[in-house]
């Protein structure tokens, strides 16, 4: 084969599943059963939709989501889910949210002092 028909032949395989992918993405119907309804290998199809850089792009939308409002990080006496009180000396309150390794880390020091 020459490198002219070589050339031809590529162009047409383009041509072919360019117009293929083209008309799915206009479909509502998976690739697999797009594939099934015109007689096309589906491997075939996926390697020239990507290497063409086509996807079918489904919409997307995207929604607010409500966030709850930050935590206090200075916890009121009376509203700590968490009150340690070591030795009579200290008194630690924790909230909901907090990082036990931190916690425990803190305990630790405050022990060896």
């Amino acid at each position: 084969m020459t490198k002219e028909k070589s050339k031809h032949t590529l162009e047409q395989k383009r041509t072919f599943w360019r117009t293929h992918i083209t008309s799915w993405e206009k479909t509502d119907i998976s690739q697999a059963e797009y594939c099934r309804r015109n007689g096309l290998s589906s491997r075939s199809f996926a390697y020239w939709k990507k290497r063409q850089g086509c996807a079918k792009v489904n919409s997307v939308s995207f929604v607010p989501v409500p966030l709850a409002p930050p935590m206090d990080v200075g916890t009121k006496v009376g509203r700590a889910s968490l009150c340690i009180v070591l030795n009579d000396q200290y008194r630690i309150e924790v909230g909901d949210g907090f990082f036990p390794l931190t916690l425990q880390r803190l305990v630790h020091a405050l022990e060896r002092m």
